[in-house]
């Protein structure tokens, strides 16, 4: 995959991240200017802007995790009413599965990127939540008050078991998922061997491999992710495994556009574990 399709398909701040967007207009120094905000006759035509027309600030903040974490779309939490970019909530989806006695009964499940159901609802990315949310039906609250599929109570919805652990599966596999093809990309200096003696930008990330190195080598200055942790060791084994780097201790995940998203699932997963000790560093994202 280019560097450009990664640019467009990957960073909620370029303005040709999906097909039919509008160009964005941006004000004198530089940055995006709300759609909100841009008037009704100056909106700009549905075309392309190319990549070489931006300046060297807004490519910056395009390859940036965290400014792309925020621009994600405002949802509200269902059950805490907060309403956040939806980086940080979990969607729940509709899914009915059949029982023995061969009736279809629908359940509110995590949402899977390859369903093509609409989102139903959604929650707080944390999973001392989620765990909160299956204790006396309170998880029907993400139902709200309008019923779908010709369903007329909350009560014929029923909750996964074990929800935290097929949430935590998903988020694990799409780091392992992106952290493979980065990893599979050596010559691209995607990710490079810590070094003690090194200044690294706030914007990358250093994935300790062995938590052993996490007290002698943690930057304060960035965040750190300890993979056996987030992962288990036997992911973690099979994601390094007949790779060049799998003898090093600690990585460091650059800041860039074919890196983002490896930063987004990263934190995605380590602020659903938050209350573990899954981070060095408390993800900003």
């Amino acid at each position: 995959m280019s560097t450009k399709t990664w640019r467009r398909w990957h960073s909620h701040l370029t303005p040709a991240n999906n097909r039919g967007r509008k160009t964005q207009i941006t004000n004198n120094h530089g940055l995006p200017v709300s759609p909100i905000l841009e008037p009704l006759k100056e909106k700009p035509a549905r075309v392309h802007q190319p990549l070489e027309s931006l300046t060297s600030f807004r490519k910056e903040v395009a390859a940036n995790a965290f400014a792309n974490a925020l621009a994600t779309p405002v949802r509200q939490c269902n059950f805490t009413g907060a309403r956040l970019p939806s980086h940080y909530l979990l969607p729940f989806t509709t899914k009915f599965l059949r029982h023995e006695d061969d009736k279809l009964v629908p359940y509110l499940a995590p949402f899977e990127n390859s369903s093509r159901q609409a989102t139903r609802a959604y929650a707080f990315n944390s999973r001392q939540l989620i765990n909160r949310l299956g204790q006396k039906k309170t998880w029907q609250r993400l139902l709200g008050h309008e019923l779908r599929f010709g369903l007329t109570s909350r009560s014929d919805y029923k909750w996964p078991k074990q929800i935290d652990e097929i949430i935590l599966s998903q988020l694990r596999q799409s780091v392992v998922r992106k952290l493979a093809w980065v990893f599979n990309k050596p010559k691209a200096n995607l990710v490079i061997p810590l070094q003690s003696n090194t200044e690294y930008p706030p914007s990358a990330c250093i994935l300790y491999l062995r938590a052993k190195v996490l007290s002698s080598s943690s930057n304060p200055s960035i965040t750190g992710y300890d993979l056996s942790g987030l992962l288990g060791h036997e992911l973690l084994e099979t994601l390094v495994k007949d790779t060049s780097l799998a003898d090093n201790d600690a990585l460091v995940l650059t800041q860039s556009y074919m890196t983002m998203s490896a930063h987004i699932a990263l934190a995605r997963l380590s602020t659903f574990l938050s209350s573990s000790d899954a981070t060095s560093n408390s993800a900003k994202t």
